[in-house]
C-alpha cells in the first residue's frame, strides 16, 4: 500500500524557493525569513499601506470644529 504525499507539501517548497525579505529582525537579529512581496519587502517591513487613518468618534477635529460653529451660530440666534 503506498502512501499519498502531503498535499501541503508543494505549498512548502515553494515558500523555500521565494525571495525573502532579508529586512533585520530585532527579536532575533537576523535577516527577516518571510516571502518579499513585489517591492522585496515582506508585509510586515514595508508591505502595503493600511491607508490614512479612519476618523470616527465625537473628539475628532472636525467634530469639534463642527460643534463651535454650531454654538456661535446659536449665541446669533438668541442674542440677535
Amino acid at each position: 500500500m503506498k502512501t499519498q504525499p502531503n498535499p501541503m507539501q508543494k505549498a512548502f517548497d515553494a515558500l523555500k524557493l521565494a525571495p525573502k525579505c532579508g529586512a533585520f529582525a530585532r527579536t532575533t537579529g537576523g535577516p527577516c525569513k518571510n516571502a518579499s512581496m513585489a517591492n522585496g519587502r515582506c508585509r510586515m517591513h514595508g508591505g502595503k499601506s493600511s491607508g490614512r487613518p479612519v476618523m470616527h468618534g465625537q473628539r475628532t477635529k472636525f467634530a469639534k470644529k463642527n460643534r463651535i460653529q454650531v454654538r456661535e451660530i446659536l449665541n446669533l440666534l438668541e442674542n440677535g
